[in-house]
């Protein structure tokens, strides 16, 4: 991949991340409802599913697309709590008996055991409400419009939700890579892809600058799930593994990030985060 980063630069990207995850967090406090708030389980639920997070990948793509737009990534805010939301609601979702059946999530019980699974599914559709107000935040009405219409795409039948049926359905026995990539594109790289198209819209950006962004997004977005079923090698579920050997997933993430980085190069130095967070999934790979 071109330019690798130097020390100083991860340093700076370590702290641009790490400063990204607490202005989120922040504001995620100040906008979902208090713990205490009637009805207090289900805000609890809320919280619960937010708080702790992970790495807030998502939500720092949408400030690194503001930054390539050299505009405050402050901007981008609404759309990095929008898609933060999402990811919390789908992963409350996904955890349940009825879908993936996980009881743990991030180290702790999933929603659904620490709570029961009405709540869960209660609290996962009250965050997906609250992600579409975070739209309306943006200061543009127009952009804010823009983005609540792509989150709908996203995040629906066509989008996270549909992948999800078909990763539910999938049959190893009877698969392709279009197959595979099909769902991933949908269930994973959506997001991704919206993350950074609507960090840019928040900045600003239009036409083939916007276009540059969500080539991006959906080659991160794809890596990033590639990247995951090279870690989990769980054959039990939609995986590259099933069309690819090991060998060759590694060489179809490397390209999808060299596409990523290829894309952004257009933005100057001010690509700096969306192509050393590329850089660095690179360095991922197992």
């Amino acid at each position: 991949m071109s330019r690798p980063a130097s020390s100083a630069r991860q340093q700076e990207l370590d702290d641009f991340l790490a400063a990204s995850r607490e202005r989120l967090d922040s504001h995620l406090d100040e906008a979902l409802p208090a713990a205490t708030q009637h009805p207090a389980e289900l805000h609890q639920a809320m919280r619960y599913a937010v708080f702790p997070g992970g790495k807030r990948v998502r939500p720092a793509l949408a400030f690194g697309a503001a930054i390539a737009a050299r505009a405050d990534p402050e901007l981008a805010m609404p759309v990095a709590g929008a898609v933060e939301l999402v990811h919390a609601c789908s992963l409350a979702l996904d955890d349940l008996p009825s879908q993936d059946d996980n009881p743990v999530r991030r180290g702790q019980p999933a929603v659904h055991i620490a709570f029961d699974h009405s709540t869960a599914v209660l609290a996962g559709s009250a965050l997906l409400v609250e992600a579409f107000a975070q739209c309306m935040r943006l200061s543009d009405p127009t952009a804010a419009t823009a983005v609540g219409a792509r989150l709908t795409s996203a995040i629906g039948s066509g989008g996270l939700i549909g992948g999800q049926v078909d990763d539910l359905a999938f049959n190893p026995a009877e698969t392709r890579l279009e197959d595979v990539e099909f769902i991933h594109l949908r269930k994973t790289a959506a997001l991704f892809s919206f993350s950074v198209w609507g960090g840019g819209v928040s900045a600003g950006l239009s036409g083939e600058q916007l276009g540059r962004l969500d080539t991006f997004g959906r080659a991160y977005g794809l890596a990033f799930q590639i990247v995951d079923d090279l870690l989990d090698e769980d054959l039990d579920e939609c995986s590259i593994l099933h069309v690819f050997t090991r060998e060759q997933a590694r060489g179809h993430v490397r390209e999808l990030l060299h596409k990523a980085v290829h894309e952004v190069e257009a933005f100057g130095p001010g690509d700096w985060v969306l192509a050393g967070m590329a850089q660095r999934l690179e360095g991922m790979i197992p």
